[in-house]
């Protein structure tokens, strides 16, 4: 009984966790943000390694830790967040006048979360 309590403040307080980045258009789309699902985590840069961020502001941080395969209960938002992490791909092209210009051409994703179904 306890363990099921503990589950539920620990999915109050991640549904108050702020959302980072574009603020959503409306409440439906800040609901949807805000739900807490099961997502499966990979990481494509080091497919081995687990990976620790803070993620929150100054007035509400939480530190999370997901190891690869694992599978995780977080909101959306969050989730939307971890994808988002990427590095940047770089091309330097001649300009014309003998020097080069360095161009973003992309993003290469470092981290997966697949959203699970079922048991």
């Amino acid at each position: 009984m306890s363990q099921i309590k503990d589950e539920l403040k620990q999915a109050e307080y991640l549904q108050k966790l702020p959302i980072i980045g574009a603020r959503p258009k409306s409440e439906k789309e800040e609901t949807y943000l805000r739900e807490i699902c099961e997502f499966e985590f990979s990481n494509l840069e080091e497919s081995n390694l687990a990976v620790k961020f803070p993620y929150g502001n100054a007035k509400a941080q939480h530190n999370f830790t997901f190891f690869p395969g694992g599978k995780y209960r977080i909101p959306r938002c969050v989730a939307k967040w971890v994808e988002s992490r990427s590095t940047p791909i770089w091309e330097w092209r001649p300009d014309g006048n003998g020097s080069l210009k360095k161009k973003l051409i992309g993003n290469k994703p470092r981290f997966q979360m697949r959203e699970t179904f079922g048991g």
